[in-house]
């Protein structure tokens, strides 16, 4: 009776191992065919079920239910697939997670949606390389915007243009002007302190250097809101060698009477109280 009891229990456990799960392998690579590695894999309840390992391989065991995984991984954006029953190699394509900056929402997805329509022959050419062992994707993916409050942030950044463009109308040749910065200082023997200027975006009210001004010039070329002021003073902040990083313009050397040009359309504007 008892080895009926354990005949029983062992078949049954057979059963579930072969019926209940299934045990799949794959490989994770970037878009540029370099193997992502440590990329974690989740389950449609985000439970962490594996790894990938320093050369892109996993292992991973699945529930016969289970059809949808995550692949997620520092400096990757998160990639959520659905695995057909008849997946046994998942061949995972991650795109690096790349930096839009002073692109608007609806470009930057437009941008990713670009990318992400070449998977295709991303991985036709993974295959051809011989880092693949399928030439087509047995997985199905499909696109994610990456903000998913969209229309909102459309609004806000509609708001934000309009702002910046009544700015621009109220500032007049002459008018004195803060430009708020941020300070970087190179310790790689040059002795040259950068001053990057803050996003139009930054609603903060401490600024590591604030360069006072007057405006010379005003312009709307090129699409900008742009603005020419000569330095009269920096008092908070006076240090050797400090380079003005404008962006769409050539870095300027900081000195009294040198005239600066900038785009409010991308920075920050203070004026003068």
């Amino acid at each position: 009776m008892k080895f009926k009891t354990t005949f029983f229990i062992s078949l049954f456990l057979c059963f579930f191992s072969v019926y209940g799960q299934r045990t799949l392998t794959g490989k994770t690579i970037n878009q540029f065919f370099e193997s992502a590695i440590g990329i974690t894999i989740f389950d449609k309840d985000t439970i962490k079920i594996g790894q990938s390992d320093l050369n892109g391989y996993f292992e991973i065991k699945l529930p016969q239910e289970t059809d949808k995984l995550i692949f997620a991984g520092v400096g990757y954006e998160w990639a959520t697939i659905k695995v057909s029953k008849k997946c046994k190699n998942l061949e995972i394509i991650l795109f690096m997670a790349s930096t839009y900056d002073f692109m608007s929402p609806k470009k930057v997805d437009r941008l990713r949606k670009k990318g992400f329509d070449k998977l295709p022959e991303l991985h036709s050419q993974a295959y051809q390389n011989g880092l693949f062992k399928t030439e087509k994707s047995c997985v199905i993916r499909k696109f994610e915007l990456d903000f998913p409050n969209l229309d909102e942030i459309r609004r806000q950044d509609k708001l934000r243009k309009k702002q910046i463009k009544t700015k621009f109308k109220e500032l007049k040749i002459g008018d004195i002007i803060k430009v708020p910065y941020n300070v970087i200082q190179r310790h790689n023997g040059t002795d040259i302190t950068t001053l990057n200027p803050y996003s139009y975006t930054f609603d903060g009210e401490n600024f590591d250097c604030i360069i006072k001004g007057v405006i010379t010039k005003k312009n709307k070329r090129k699409g900008g809101y742009n603005l020419v002021y000569r330095v009269i003073d920096y008092p908070d902040y006076n240090y050797d060698n400090m380079v003005i990083n404008e962006p769409y313009y050539p870095s300027q050397k900081l000195k009294i009477g040198e005239t600066i040009k900038f785009n409010i359309k991308y920075s920050k504007v203070l004026k003068n109280k």
